[in-house]
């Protein structure tokens, strides 16, 4: 009796050692790390794990003394249900490149690439030093395959190989114009499955190395907020904000817990990343008899309005999923908000605003439109206005060429692409001769073409 409870007791215990080795050895990244926001002394890692209790990130300074460590407790019942990590670093010194290293409960991860991030450099205006330069990515519309869940036929999502070249630019840092993942009506029906798609997305492989690679800042469009043209009406509009806030690293999201839009600014650039989806009334309502439809709501306006006026940025980006001047289009842009689109620009105007551009999504090709003064009503900014819309990634492209838009006579010549693509913005040039320079290439790095825009274009008079 004896021999036959030590036995049971030696079984019991091995197959406990062997459920923990399971376990320990099922521990694993399952997307990340990705780098969020940085700023002169912070920086934001994410990373989503799962089988494992514990996070570490140990970071060091490249060529220097300091270094830290920072660890994450999974709290959750279940530990093998992928859970996310945002490591906020504080106390960093500015300008400055560290290396860092990830460990899954005290065990290091080894990733086929270096792991590094860098801290934002000080500018300010009244410096007597030129701006310093920047490089930075542009892209919207991103579409994963998912044979279980995506519409029979062709599949719509594209190779993803367009990654592997983004991050052989080692830009600056990374703007996600929306559609940064495309819910499907499987996933939009419910909590559920909203949150299995931005999981599946993020967790695709070929996202990995990109992610790593450069700051990320995102916006949303329809199909990372819900259903295809989703308004504010949208059910489960709560749960797209709790997966985009758990699944990017920007530093706000909107003001008063509503919204996702913020600003950034790096040299002498500024960035206003808007929210197209939460206060947006149905695009299809008519304007002259609903005399307040809005497509941003009062409050991001106004917050629009402020922070142009208040910025002494060179350049101040307006960052919107949808196309903001394109007058030719009858599909959703700001063409269907033209009250809206009027009266920023009248602001813009009115205030004397120099430096304006406007930076687009959704529409699954790329061109560069650009306004001249009072060639439209509505146009009356003292200089030309441009809005370069870039996509798609990886989801279908458009079929504009057979549309009447292919003929667009606001389009910058030879700038349409209507395949997969990006495009890189460089900020060069002296101080008061400063230039974006606009690249766009192809999915395999092809250059498509190039336009350069100096500062004095963009002076309000």
């Amino acid at each position: 009796m004896k021999k036959f409870v030590l036995y049971v007791l030696c079984l019991l215990l091995s197959n406990y050692l062997l459920a923990q080795a399971k376990s320990v050895n099922a521990a694993k990244v399952v997307a990340g790390p990705m780098l969020g926001y940085a700023e002169q002394r912070e920086c934001l890692v994410w990373i989503q794990t799962s089988c494992n209790k514990t996070v570490t990130l140990k970071y060091a300074e490249i060529n220097g003394l300091s270094e830290g460590e920072m660890t994450l407790t999974n709290k959750s019942e279940n530990l093998c249900t992928p859970w996310i990590s945002k490591f906020v670093l504080t106390d960093l010194k500015q300008n400055t490149a560290y290396t860092y290293e990830i460990y899954l409960d005290k065990k290091l991860v080894n990733f086929p690439y270096d792991l590094r991030f860098k801290t934002k450099k000080t500018w300010a205006e009244w410096s007597k030093e030129d701006a310093f330069d920047l490089n930075f990515l542009v892209g919207s519309c991103t579409y994963i395959n998912d044979s279980a869940y995506d519409r029979p036929g062709k599949p719509y999502g594209q190779v993803s190989d367009i990654f592997s070249k983004m991050a052989e630019q080692r830009a600056d840092f990374m703007l996600w114009l929306g559609d940064n993942t495309y819910t499907r009506e499987a996933d939009f029906s419910s909590a559920s499955g909203i949150k299995y798609r931005y999981l599946h997305t993020r967790s695709d492989v070929s996202l990995q190395k990109f992610l790593s690679r450069q700051n990320n800042y995102a916006i949303w469009d329809d199909h990372d907020f819900g259903e295809n043209d989703a308004n504010k009406t949208f059910d489960l509009k709560d749960v797209s904000k709790e997966c985009f806030v758990n699944y990017w690293g920007n530093k706000t999201y909107g003001e008063g817990g509503k919204g996702i839009y913020f600003s950034f600014r790096q040299s002498d650039a500024e960035f206003f990343m808007l929210d197209d989806r939460t206060f947006r009334d149905e695009s299809e309502l008519d304007e002259e008899k609903y005399k307040t439809k809005t497509q941003l709501g009062e409050a991001q306006l106004s917050w629009l309005k402020n922070k142009l006026k208040h910025s002494a940025a060179t350049f101040k980006f307006i960052v919107v999923g949808g196309q903001f001047l394109n007058t030719e289009t009858n599909k959703e842009s700001f063409n269907l908000y033209k009250r809206e689109r009027a009266e920023i620009i009248k602001f813009i105007a009115e205030q004397k605003i120099s430096g304006v551009m406007f930076l687009t999504g959704d529409r699954h090709h790329t061109e560069l439109l650009k306004y001249e003064s009072n060639s439209q009503p509505d146009y009356i900014c003292s200089y030309p206005m441009y809005d370069l819309t870039s996509s798609a990634l990886t989801a279908g492209p458009s079929n504009i060429l057979k549309t009447k838009e292919a003929e667009n006579p606001f389009r910058v010549q030879n700038t349409l692409v209507a395949e997969n693509n990006y495009c890189d913005i460089k900020i060069t040039g002296a101080r008061g001769n400063r230039s974006v320079q606009i690249t766009c290439y192809d999915k395999g790095g092809i250059v498509k073409w190039t336009h350069t825009i100096n500062e004095t274009l963009l002076k309000a008079k």
